[in-house]
């Protein structure tokens, strides 16, 4: 099962790692199709985030509507 916090973790290290390749490593963005395929991935990451963030709002809402508990 694909849980909310390992999709999180997964994205957040394959964040880091492709912002490393194209700070450190230029050469890997030399050609147009090369950095747009670099583009597409962050782009896709970036989205990935956005999602587990999401998801993890809504079952903090859910959990907290469920148990009555609000804490101030």
């Amino acid at each position: 099962m694909y849980s909310n916090v390992g999709g999180f973790v997964c994205n957040i290290a394959n964040t880091i790692i492709l912002l490393y390749s194209i700070v450190f490593y230029r050469e890997s963005t030399a050609t147009a199709v090369s950095a747009l395929n670099h583009v597409f991935w962050l782009a896709a990451h970036v989205n990935g985030l956005l999602f587990s963030a999401t998801s993890a709002i809504i079952v903090n809402h859910v959990v907290r509507i469920r148990c009555g508990t609000y804490v101030v």
